[in-house]
């Protein structure tokens, strides 16, 4: 009887491809006309070529088959049927329900109400029907979050914006310069305050909460008026409550969002704001088509899971410690931040579901800008530096933006741009006289996505895909991509130093932070 391949086996027949393939350069790979075809893919909008990865057919099977092996699909399934993914925490992982896929009725009963209320609530403030303390309507609303809370609500919204917009405004920062930049040319009169935390406690957010409080009573706002500006957005209903929150303006979601998955719920209430309640269901079908695609194909022909897999290629076998996602649109300028927090706060671990220790790298450093812009910042290195990094090129077919007369070509510059690099990048270039000053390496990998063009669908559709990517590679490293430790400890190490700078003295606090603070306090 023939035993099956165990995920060890699996891992080491991955290590045997990467000594097989390292003495072959992508311009040998590329030399295969059929090549890119082959190693293609297409869900919803996106296309996705990894032809430029340092890979061929082999290793993807592999891949495919070491997932297999590591229980892939009985994640999936754990994933979208609502039992507990994040065991750590002892909780589902319930994100796609959200949009519509997977879950059981009572949770699509308790999505479709807080959407209906979040709609309704955003249709007031869009409509002129929410007034602020003078009676006067209120037209800006500032959205008060961090991390999660923050920064996929505020990627959307920056994408998607358009003329006549509802002026939203997005504070993270604890920095008292933040929110004083976002209040600029406000009136208080006519500005509410969104306040989004998970389980409301989060310091800088409450922190920035009360700034805003007082800033509205220093623009003549009554005490007992100014909880009519503020609405709360948190899986604490009731600590919003203690906290003076009116009930009719707050917001709920559940403690099964994650908050780096949560611009999907009532978090993503500026988006609503902002965009517009169709808008907001239109990013939500783009990525419940990548949730079906996810959850219904095989992982050898699953798009988001052969990014993941990707990913873990040339991370845990080929060594390459980060990762640059170059989007080629100013819209998605923010979108590497929203993965680096989606990336490194899910697989940033060095513990197995088990509890053991993990023996092979798990996350990238993710990092980048948009392109054009990173052609003249860091691609100097990328090109000629001694590190290869991977790349994620994003571009789309068409413009958001018409032009402006017949001979307006910068789409197609900024297309041009993004093939020539990922081109670059792969072939090099050798110098005819050997002067190293002008040569160039190449066999440097990158992945092309493509979307026809940058909607609500289709965004929707790419987050989506980031979000199953960053899950499989989780279920190949065997970690739970779900509980972030490591943020929660940096929290409670805050609060010790934040006493010590006020004068107490918390124990357990080492020589150089107690220096440090002591310069600091002044």
């Amino acid at each position: 009887m023939t035993t099956a391949a165990s995920p060890a086996d699996h891992a080491a027949a991955l290590d045997a491809h990467r000594r097989r393939l390292g003495p072959i350069h992508l311009r040998t790979l590329l030399a295969d006309p059929g090549r890119p075809a082959r190693l293609s893919l297409e869900a919803g909008p996106l296309h996705a070529d990894v032809s430029r990865q340092k890979l061929d057919e082999a290793v993807l099977a592999e891949l495919a088959a070491w997932a297999d092996a590591s229980g892939f699909e009985a994640r999936r399934d754990d994933l979208f049927a609502g039992r507990i993914a994040n065991p750590t925490e002892g909780r589902p992982a319930l994100h796609t329900a959200l949009r519509g896929v997977g879950g059981d009725a009572a949770v699509a009963s308790a999505v479709a109400a807080q959407r209906a209320r979040m709609t309704a609530l955003a249709n007031r403030l869009r409509e002129g029907a929410l007034p602020g303390f003078r009676g006067m309507p209120i037209t800006a609303l500032v959205c008060l979050g961090i991390g999660g809370s923050d920064l996929g609500p505020r990627l959307v919204c920056d994408a998607l914006r358009g003329p006549g917009d509802f002026d939203v405004r997005f504070v993270a920062n604890v920095d008292p310069d933040d929110l004083d930049r976002e209040l600029d040319g406000l009136d208080p009169a006519t500005t509410a305050f969104a306040v989004v935390s998970k389980t409301f406690t989060t310091r800088e957010t409450l922190a920035n909460a009360d700034a805003a409080r007082a800033w509205l009573l220093a623009g003549g706002c009554p005490p007992d008026a100014a909880a009519a500006q503020f609405i709360g957005v948190t899986a604490a209903p009731e600590v919003a409550h203690r906290r003076g929150f009116l009930p009719e303006l707050l917001l709920e979601f559940r403690d099964w969002v994650g908050g780096r998955y949560s611009l999907w719920s009532s978090v993503g209430f500026g988006i609503a704001v902002r965009c517009g309640p169709a808008a907001f269901d239109a990013l939500l079908d783009g990525a419940a088509g990548i949730d079906r695609h996810f959850r219904d194909t095989p992982v050898a022909t699953n798009l988001p899971a052969r990014l993941g897999l990707v990913s873990v290629w040339n991370r845990a076998f080929l060594g390459l410690p980060t990762q640059a996602i170059i989007p080629y649109a100013e819209r998605l300028r923010l979108l590497p931040a929203w993965a680096q927090q989606l990336v490194m706060e899910s697989n940033g671990k060095s513990a197995t579901l088990e509890g053991g220790r993990i023996a092979r790298a798990t996350s990238p450093v993710v990092w980048g800008t948009s392109g054009t812009n990173a052609q003249h910042s860091f691609f100097q290195q990328l090109h000629q530096g001694p590190d290869v990094v991977p790349v994620d090129f994003i571009v789309a077919r068409e413009s958001r933006t018409a032009p402006t007369s017949a001979g307006d070509d910068r789409h197609r510059i900024l297309v041009a741009n993004c093939l020539a690099q990922a081109a670059a990048l792969a072939l090099g270039r050798e110098a005819g006289d050997g002067d190293l000053h002008r040569h160039f390496p190449g066999d440097r990998p990158s992945t092309l996505i493509t979307l026809p063009r940058l909607d609500a669908s289709a965004l929707g559709a790419l987050l989506a895909c980031w979000e199953h990517a960053t899950f499989t590679a989780a279920v190949v490293l065997g970690i739970n991509p779900f509980d972030q430790f490591g943020v929660e400890y940096g929290k409670v190490m805050a609060g010790s130093v934040e006493r010590l700078l006020a004068g107490e003295a918390p124990a357990g606090l080492d020589p150089a932070t107690l220096a440090s603070a002591a310069r600091l306090r002044g």
